[in-house]
């Protein structure tokens, strides 16, 4: 890690007066604003080039110099969106509503270390479009260029991927903000034990084929909507070049395979096989050199986990995971989906198929 950057311009000194996770106001400050193209700060996954992020996992990291840190932020779209603030390795939940506030993300911190700060959205695309303004800190204060990974690991998936619900206490608890914990999805779990950047596209209710609505619904499937910067926003369209991923999971077919007690035909193979076949050459243009990890579970599997390896043998460096079923109640979060628990089982699950496709393996890189 390279924490001997010199300070980065684009910043300027103002008073402001900061809100403490949401729970309420301090006394204004003397503090320093570092802009959000400064060179110091990292971002992994889709953002706008005015700073906007939407999709599960988008990650603002930095290393710091201060006692102090806080981020200028707002949700433009359908609020309220929940981030995990991440200091020195201790995660944390902020909530952020509309309008735009001033957040402390750590203080009380000794000013002569050097610490690392990372915001993460934790909560899925359709909870909250967040715009970043930048960082503030004490006067004084530094920033560094945290280093990079030289994995890079792409999720597409469901509820499932976006963790919803995983913090629940109970099956019958609906998705909130506050219970979906992007950050301990089994996808996150997995890339930060490999120590890979991870980008992840996933969206309640969505499918590969069609969506889980009772009306046969085709729009807005995870291949349509794969393109896009933000979940909301098609005119936006996102430059694959900014992030060519070394493996590609893909975690789609629990929605598609939802009949909803017969209120819904059973899914066509021919339609679900050739629509997962042409999204993977897609895929495989974008990135030639990944490897393909089709996967399934722990829910309802449906008949997609028999026509995975149908599927993967079409191409080359392509394999099939199949998430195992719950073990008891403790793997189960809200609505059935699963818990925190459950997402670390699965992030072992992936992480094994990984390191056996890749020849990663874990703290190595």
């Amino acid at each position: 890690m390279n924490q001997s950057s010199a300070l980065f311009s684009g910043r300027r000194i103002l008073l402001t007066a900061c809100v403490v996770f949401s729970a309420g106001f301090f006394s204004a400050v003397q503090a320093e604003s570092v802009d959000p193209d400064d060179e110091a700060i990292r971002y992994v996954g889709r953002f706008t080039e005015d700073y906007r992020f939407a999709w599960t996992g988008a990650e603002i990291e930095t290393l710091f110099q201060g006692s102090t840190i806080a981020a200028d932020l707002q949700v433009v779209a359908a609020p309220p969106a929940g981030l995990t603030v991440v200091v020195d390795g201790e995660p944390h939940f902020l909530k952020i509503g509309p309008g735009r506030g001033t957040y402390t993300l750590a203080e009380g911190l000794d000013p002569n270390e050097v610490h690392r700060i990372s915001v993460v959205k934790r909560s899925e695309g359709a909870r909250g479009t967040v715009k970043f303004y930048g960082f503030e800190l004490p006067d004084g204060g530094e920033l560094m260029r945290p280093d990079a990974p030289d994995r890079r690991i792409l999720v597409i998936g469901d509820s499932i991927t976006c963790g919803y619900g995983n913090e629940a206490s109970d099956p019958k608890e609906g998705n909130t903000v506050e219970n979906e914990n992007g950050y301990m999805s089994y996808a996150l779990i997995a890339a930060r034990e490999l120590d890979a950047d991870a980008m992840l596209i996933c969206w309640s209710g969505r499918g590969m084929y069609r969506n889980r609505g009772k009306n046969n619904d085709q729009k807005g499937t995870l291949p349509m909507l794969f393109d896009q910067t933000l979940p909301f926003d098609g005119e936006i369209e996102w430059d694959h070049s900014r992030f060519v991923p070394d493996v590609i999971v893909i975690n789609l077919g629990t929605n598609d395979s939802a009949e909803l007690n017969g209120a819904k035909p059973p899914l066509p193979k021919e339609g679900f096989v050739e629509t997962y076949t042409e999204f993977l050459k897609r895929l495989r243009e974008m990135a030639p050199d990944s490897v393909l990890i089709l996967s399934i579970g722990p829910m309802q599997s449906g008949p997609v986990a028999g026509w995975l390896p149908e599927i993967a043998e079409e191409f080359d460096n392509a394999s099939v995971l199949i998430y195992s079923k719950f073990q008891g109640k403790e793997d189960i979060g809200g609505h059935w989906h699963p818990s925190v628990l459950k997402d670390q089982k699965m992030a072992q699950q992936l992480v094994e198929v990984i390191e056996a496709s890749t020849g990663w393996t874990t703290g190595s890189n």
